[in-house]
């Protein structure tokens, strides 16, 4: 119960110092973004970079597991309509100039956010395994 309780509080220690969490660290988002473009595209399927961002400021702490040490955590990731538009082919250039005119005029946004969590488990490595969660 003792080594429970310190895992919380060193885990919400972590959390309050900003980058030190293993939720912010870039290495972990890079692999959050890998992830969620296999989950959107398929494995084997390069994404281009700007069709979706993590929002590495978003990187949130929201709890530790007390059994096995991971760390959930969520993050913005936002998604680039006309970004995917050109990746997935959809649309002609002259198309997307006509398309973006029209979404600020009508006041229309051309990104989504997607709130995604993931765990992050430290190895003894020093390395951290992340996991998309559902």
């Amino acid at each position: 119960m003792c080594s429970a309780t310190a895992l919380i509080l060193g885990s919400i220690a972590l959390s309050a110092c900003g980058n030190s969490s293993p939720c912010a660290d870039p290495n972990v988002l890079a692999k959050v973004k890998e992830l969620f473009d296999q989950q959107e595209f398929g494995q084997f399927m390069p994404i281009p970079p700007k069709v979706f961002m993590v929002q590495d400021k978003t990187a949130t702490f929201i709890g530790a597991g007390q059994e096995n040490g991971k760390n959930r955590c969520s993050v913005v990731v936002t998604s680039d309509v006309i970004e995917m538009m050109r990746f997935t082919e959809q649309a002609t250039e002259e198309e997307i100039v006509r398309i973006k005119q029209e979404a600020a005029k009508r006041n229309f946004p051309l990104t989504k956010d997607y709130l995604t969590n993931y765990a992050v488990q430290p190895l003894a490595s020093g390395q951290n395994y992340v996991t998309l969660l559902k």
